[in-house]
C-alpha cells in the first residue's frame, strides 16, 4: 500500500468536523477542520486541523480558564451563518498563537479580538473580529 493509498484509507469522526463557511480570517480557502482535545495540568485546549492541508492548524481554548468572559450580539448575518436555533449550542472561544519571547521562552498570546464562535449542534464556526477590544491578554506557557 502506498503512502497516498494509505491517507485514503483515513476515517474522521464527521462528528469532529467543524466546517467555517467563510472559512478563518486569513485562511478563507480552508473551510473544513477536525477539532481534537487534550486536558492538561487542569486547562482544556482545543486544535483545529484544516481536512484539506493538515499543516493548517489553530490552538483555541475556552476563556473562562483565565478568567475572561465574552458578552457580544451577534448580527442577523452571523446567526444566519451558525444557524443558531438555540443560544446554548454556541461555544466562544479565544485563538492563541505561539511566540518567542525574552530568553527564547515560549509566549501564548490569546487573540482576544477575534473570538471564534462554534455552533456544536451544527458543527459550524465562524471568527468574529472585534475591531475595538475593550483588554488584552497574553498567556505565559510554563516550561
Amino acid at each position: 500500500m502506498t503512502k497516498d493509498e494509505a491517507v485514503s484509507t483515513l476515517k474522521i469522526d464527521t462528528d469532529k468536523i467543524i466546517t467555517f463557511p467563510y472559512g478563518i480570517p486569513g485562511f478563507e480557502k480552508y473551510t473544513t477542520y477536525v477539532v481534537y482535545h487534550k486536558e492538561e495540568n487542569g486547562l482544556g485546549a482545543y486544535w483545529l486541523e484544516s481536512c484539506d492541508k493538515p499543516e493548517v492548524t489553530f490552538t483555541i481554548v475556552d476563556p473562562a480558564q483565565y478568567g475572561l468572559s465574552y458578552d457580544m450580539e451577534l448580527t442577523d448575518e452571523e446567526l444566519k451563518i451558525l444557524q443558531v436555533g438555540n443560544p446554548n449550542d454556541l461555544g466562544i472561544f479565544m485563538m492563541l498563537s505561539k511566540k518567542e519571547g525574552e530568553g527564547k521562552v515560549a509566549v501564548l498570546s490569546a487573540n482576544i479580538a477575534g473570538p471564534v464562535i462554534i455552533n456544536t449542534a451544527q458543527r459550524l464556526g465562524y471568527q468574529k473580529l472585534i475591531y475595538q477590544p475593550d483588554f488584552s491578554a497574553v498567556v505565559a506557557q510554563k516550561s
